[in-house]
């Protein structure tokens, strides 16, 4: 079994934390060679077990690494971009872009082993940052369309339609859409992120479920189905964090609290508003605050009992699959 820990030394450079922190996550914990040797629910515990760890160390020893990853999310790659949607002009080559609903890093090795067999090169792989809060409607608004919708509402929305564009919505992983040619694509699907709020997701043996039921499945209604030629992108509007047993922040801390047990919250304009708090990360911009890493928020009902959380400000939740792909 590799060593998943992550060097402290490489905490403490500036300009080099979050890039050392990408690399690890993609070549030491969330690889290949570890997804195909090792059971699935061995691969998600151990894997965020070591995640874990560098929060922990994060929050006591380089809370600049919060920053910096908030810093990140301005920069990173947009969806919106990707297929020209802020272009003056429609792109003169067609483009898709797919977007798995709560998708993870964790995915990535499975997507990969199906791009090879569906007959796609796989032109990069990288781990960006999404929009903040870590939230669907905000990633609309923020990495699509720059209103603030839900995904099933894009569909005929006329700003596509002026840029040679077409969004279609999957509300179930069998979902099939003829997708058009010459034209660009922006495909959404529900799944996994709708997998997450069901019963199962109180148990460690959904992600087993998911990757052998569920990818394999909406990957054929999605990057199969693509028109022939066309780059596509596949990405995700924001990670989840499983919380299971010895996966979550250890200290006493009031800021879930703070956010009224949820793991983000908007203030609104007449309420109190933290300046600061060492386990929240504060946008006074828009007077946003999430949680920092692994602090688990206990909200009322159902909710409460679920391993897979998101919408905090966690490396699994921010940081994102971009993967692009182009026919052999």
């Amino acid at each position: 079994m590799p060593n998943l820990h992550f060097p402290p030394a490489r905490l403490f450079a500036e300009g080099e934390r979050l890039p050392a922190i990408k690399s690890w996550l993609m070549d030491t914990v969330w690889t290949g060679d570890r997804y195909r040797q090792t059971a699935p629910d061995q691969y998600l515990r151990t894997g965020e077990e070591a995640v874990c760890r560098l929060e922990e160390l994060v929050a006591t020893g380089a809370q600049q690494v919060w920053d910096e990853l908030q810093a990140e999310s301005f920069r990173a790659p947009t969806v919106k971009g990707w297929l020209g949607l802020d272009a003056p002009l429609p792109l003169t080559q067609p483009k898709a872009a797919i977007i798995f609903d709560g998708l993870s890093l964790r995915e990535i090795p499975l997507l990969l082993q199906m791009a090879e067999a569906s007959s796609l090169r796989v032109k990069s792989t990288q781990a960006v940052a999404t929009c903040l809060p870590t939230d669907t409607m905000h990633f609309v608004e923020q990495r699509v369309l720059g209103t603030r919708l839900g995904p099933s509402q894009l569909r005929g929305r006329a700003e596509f339609a002026e840029k040679n564009a077409e969004a279609f919505y999957l509300d179930q992983p069998n979902t099939r859409h003829v997708f058009p040619e010459g034209r660009n694509l922006l495909v959404w699907s529900t799944y996994p992120d709708r997998l997450f709020f069901n019963d199962e997701a109180r148990t460690e043996a959904l992600f087993t479920t998911f990757h052998r039921d569920y990818i394999p499945t909406i990957w054929k209604c999605t990057a199969q189905a693509i028109p022939r030629g066309v780059p596509i992108v596949v990405t995700s509007d924001h990670g989840y964090i499983f919380l299971g047993a010895s996966l979550e922040a250890t200290r006493s801390s009031d800021a879930p609290e703070l956010l009224g047990q949820a793991r983000m919250k908007e203030f609104a304009p007449d309420e109190f508003f933290p300046a600061w708090h060492p386990d929240l990360q504060i946008c006074p911009q828009n007077r946003l605050a999430m949680l920092r890493g692994r602090l688990r928020a206990r909200p009322q009902g159902a909710s409460s009992r679920k391993l897979y959380q998101h919408g905090g400000f966690s490396l699994m939740e921010v940081l994102v699959p971009w993967i692009e792909l182009e026919a052999r």
